[in-house]
């Protein structure tokens, strides 16, 4: 899983801030953003951080659990 999540939150916060930036980019050359596009701009916020975080505590979780296996007592 570790293998897995640790890219993958850094891919979803790659894209999902490039998204954003672009949006933000064209709301400046227009001066003027309509609402759906201030809500593209916030969802695709909230998606970037919300899934990069979710990721990261999935990556955190496993890698706290490999640490574990790797250092348990052998019977």
């Amino acid at each position: 899983m570790l293998v897995l999540t640790a890219p993958s939150a850094g891919v979803v916060y790659y894209i999902f801030r490039n998204v954003y930036l672009d949006l933000s980019r064209s709301e400046r050359a227009v001066g003027y953003v309509d609402p759906m596009m201030q809500t593209g701009i916030t969802m695709g916020y909230y998606a970037m951080i919300g899934g990069t975080i979710a990721l990261a505590a999935i990556a955190l979780w496993s890698a706290l659990q490999a640490i574990r296996l790797l250092f348990a007592r052998k019977p």
